[in-house]
């Protein structure tokens, strides 16, 4: 029986699980949603701009591991996509975009169509990793179970399909493909026993565990090697979670404070697995490794890019990790649980960091602990850019994967709100807790209208300080002065009442956890103002990891 494109659209996404989708409507696009009218199984989530339905579309991937799906209608609203796929590209995070276009025909001709794009396919290729074009309806459920299949396969990214809106309007003779099955890719044999001599011979060795560990699921896997290795395993950002905060051999985010830097400095090899060493993550390429690296990386452009591989391991990480426990199983007798005796070393490490960091800035650590206290073990943190989020991406305490929410790659301010709001409509059953600036907030604050409409409880701190505080704080050291930093803000408790989320002010660091506490505890979509003092960072190199 002949159906529409747009009904093309909804049953493929039907075959793939898909649950949730975030978008809005538009005069192009409307056959898709008249199609989901008929889909009781996909709940629609309505965003207030599309840049909000592509970071709730990325909230959610990140924060369960499927695959993200925004609708978009074509020109301005398929442009406005853009920042939110290019922070999904950069932390590869699997996010589906799906655009309409103009009239087929009329691509390309400069007609004057409505929402018309001189290129807006092209538009879209520096910030996914797939996209292409639908001429047919026919066409549509073979494209999109492309585009699921590579926003999954290998490095996760996002992808995108714009579909012609006569195309979405049509009808046609179509057959709905089963799902493409994402295969692990398993590293050359070679490959995994030259890692696996290189780490019987260790005999001090270190594990620094990045985003590729959460992508492939393999923290049991990570874990269990830092057991049989008896090796400690500091994180990136991304990497958070990776290994439970208070596992004895979890050395922490911070490696390239001075500490990490000495104790590096004493291990001899390094397994590197899901981490590309990027600039901040390296302070600029700065971090000295041991003479011995061991690169487990699904994508192999990621092997000796910033740093020479003395054994480069192309691989999914759970694949690769399990591959060499095996081999090192048969090499040694000894398949972990037994007493570490690099723990107290690790624990010794973690401390000294801390106390360092309060002698700077006590203020700063005061808010981390402060947080940790008062968030259930289980919160999923969202983070925006803003000097506390900076504090907490490196000394909170997470303790399982998938609970940080970070636009690190991109560092996209504006983020924090929509990528919340997809974070608990994917973790109904975790708090989301966001940590945004004021500056930052008000990007995307009209999404708090989102969270309100579906009942989404995230819990939002605002701390206010302003103006853009970061930059001010920069342009301060670098110039001796500032501008287009202060900021005149609304009254953030009213703005937020104004919407219907529960609003207070929290003035004191001492109402901060009460508040975060009660703010939780509601189940309510939350706003807590905060004007507390969060400071600015030493200059020192020992602080500079969180700037």
């Amino acid at each position: 029986m002949p159906r529409t494109g747009g009904e093309a659209v909804v049953l493929s996404l039907e075959s793939h699980g898909v649950s949730t989708v975030f978008g809005i409507p538009g005069v192009h696009n409307l056959a898709v949603y008249e199609a989901l009218c008929d889909a009781p199984g996909i709940q629609h989530i309505v965003a207030r701009h599309e840049q909000g339905a592509a970071f709730m579309a990325d909230g959610y991937a990140r924060s369960s591991g499927r695959v993200g799906i925004c609708l978009s209608t074509s020109g301005p609203a398929a442009l406005n996509t853009l920042t939110g796929l290019g922070t999904a590209y950069s932390d590869s995070s699997p996010v589906l975009c799906i655009a309409s276009q103009i009239p087929a025909a009329g691509i390309g001709q400069n007609k004057g169509y409505i929402h018309e794009c001189r290129d807006q396919l092209a538009c879209f290729r520096p910030v996914t990793k797939w996209c292409e074009r639908a001429n047919t309806v026919q066409q549509i459920p073979e494209l999109l179970r492309d585009a699921f299949l590579c926003a999954r396969d290998g490095r996760p990214r996002p992808t995108a399909l714009e579909i012609p809106c006569d195309v979405l309007d049509s009808n046609g003779e179509f057959t709905i493909p089963a799902p493409a099955t994402v295969r692990r890719t398993a590293a050359a044999a070679e490959e995994v026993e030259r890692a696996t001599e290189l780490l019987v011979k260790a005999r001090r060795p270190v594990i620094y565990a990045g985003g590729g560990v959460i992508s492939s699921a393999a923290s049991d896997e990570l874990r269990q090697l830092a057991e049989q290795l008896d090796a400690p395993v500091f994180t990136t950002v991304l990497g958070k979670g990776a290994v439970a905060a208070d596992h004895p051999l979890h050395a922490g985010s911070t490696i390239v404070h001075p500490g990490p830097q000495k104790f590096i400095d004493g291990c001899d090899v390094m397994l590197a697995v899901g981490t590309r060493f990027t600039a901040d993550e390296t302070d600029g390429w700065t971090l000295r490794l041991p003479e011995t690296l061991i690169h487990v990386d699904v994508d192999p452009d990621e092997i000796d890019r910033n740093y020479r591989t003395t054994a480069g391991v192309v691989g999914d990480a759970r694949e690769s990790l399990r591959a060499i426990r095996a081999n090192l199983a048969t090499r040694r007798n000894d398949g972990g649980g037994k007493t570490s005796l690099r723990a107290p070393d690790v624990s010794a490490l973690r401390k000294s960091i801390l106390e360092d960091c309060r002698k700077r800035a006590p203020d700063g650590v005061e808010l981390v602990e402060t947080l940790r206290a008062a968030l259930p073990r289980e919160t999923v943190v969202v983070s925006d850019l803003t000097v506390a989020a900076y504090w907490c991406r490196r000394l909170l305490d997470l303790y399982d994967p998938r609970t940080n929410v970070y636009p690190w790659g991109f560092c996209t301010l504006g983020f924090g709100v929509p990528a919340a709001i997809g974070a608990k409509v994917a973790r109904p059953d975790r708090p989301v807790v966001l940590l945004s600036g004021d500056g930052g907030f008000l990007f995307n604050c009209q999404e708090l209208a989102t969270a309100v409409q579906f009942n989404v409880p995230i819990v939002a701190l605002v701390f206010n300080d302003g103006g853009y505080g970061v930059l001010r704080r920069q342009q301060e050291v670098l110039y001796g002065r500032t501008l287009g930093a202060d900021l005149v803000n609304p009254d953030f408790v009213a703005l937020a009442r104004s919407f219907g989320v529960d609003g207070q002010l929290v003035t004191a660091p001492d109402e901060l956890g009460p508040s975060v506490e009660a703010a939780v505890a509601s189940g309510r979509p939350s706003l807590i103002e905060v004007k507390t003092k969060i400071p600015w960072q030493a200059m020192e190199p020992s602080a500079r990891l969180f700037s």
